[in-house]
Formats: C-alpha cells, structure tokens, sequence
C-alpha cells in the first residue's frame, strides 16, 4: 500500500476514544480495506498496528426488527428491514425466517423482489391452532458465514371453531361484565 492511496478519517484522527465508527466511509463491499491504527505521544509513536478484511466476507448482519401477529391458522411476519442495506450487498444476502413448534424447526426463504428497504410482510401458513409457534428473522450472507438470529417472538394461536358450550360461556362472561361495568 503507497502512503498516497490511504485516506485520513477526519472524525478519527487525533482523538483518544477508544471506538470509530468507519461505516460512512466504506465504498464497495467488493473491495480489501485497510485500517491501519498509530499511537502518538507528542511525536513519539508508540504503537502501529493494521489490520486487512473485505467487507463481503468480515460483515456480519444484524437482524432486522419484525413483529408477529397470529391468527386461527397463520402468522403474519412484518419485517422492517434497515435503510443502510447497500444495494450491492443485498444480491448476497437472503432473508430467512425461522418458524419453531414443538421441537420442529423450518426455514422459509421468502423471494424478496427489488430492494430490501422499507417493510416487507411474509405469511406462515398451514399452521395448526391452539398452538405455541416461535419466530426468528436474520439476513443469511450468500458465503454461509455466521449469521446473527434474533431473538425469539412466540405466539400462541387461537384455537379453531368454537363449540356451542364455549361460545355461550363467553356471552354470559361479557353480559356479566356489562352488567357490573353499569351498576
């Protein structure tokens, strides 16, 4: 590396934190970056260190927020994805969302059409009521790094038809609290 091809960090430069954040700064996922570190007091250097990696294969992901919501026989997953996902980087990525029941586990990879921005909704379907279904979502790199899964959103789905007996319970239960609310 020539000395004339590195560029200065100017919120970096001369400062004693101990974190820079160089996101801004990273051009291409498809090229070796270079971060090179120097201790200084007054005009003695102390230390000097580097350190090489390419974005594609040192990166992990977050993952993105989403929410759940459940039904009779289905789950809906809204995922927000974060507006700083380079478009470059999205060809390598996969949205996974990890469906878990009873021990069972099932990947979906829904096919995202265009970009990964804004908010995306993902149906879970064929699903059995009355029972507790978890959910993960994360961003699965195309060179099967390690992946970061978020942590678990659990439902549990409302049972199917009611019988005749229920269905009345639940009448004389909110005429009972009707009742109780007027008086």
């Amino acid at each position: 590396i020539k000395p004339e091809d590195l560029k200065m960090v100017k919120n970096c430069a001369n400062t004693t934190r101990s974190f820079c954040d160089l996101t801004d700064e990273w051009r291409s996922t498809h090229e070796a970056y270079v971060t090179i570190l120097e201790g200084f007091s007054g005009n003695t250097t102390l230390f000097s260190c580097s350190h090489n990696f390419w974005l594609a294969i040192d990166m992990s992901f977050e993952p993105p927020e989403f929410e759940i919501v459940g039904f009779t026989n289905h789950i809906n997953v809204m995922v927000k994805f974060p507006s700083i996902v380079e478009e470059e980087l999205q060809f390598d990525l996969s949205l996974v969302i990890e469906e878990q029941s009873e021990g069972i586990v099932k990947k979906h990879k829904p096919e995202i059409k265009g970009n990964m921005s804004g908010n995306f909704t993902y149906i879970i379907d064929k699903l059995i009521p009355n029972t507790n279904y978890c959910v993960s979502v994360y961003l699965e790199h195309s060179d099967e790094q390690a992946v970061i899964k978020s942590p678990l959103k659990c439902t549990l789905l409302p049972p199917g038809q009611e019988s005749e007996f229920s269905s009345e319970q639940n009448r004389l239960k909110t005429s009972h609290l009707v009742e109780l609310t007027l008086q």
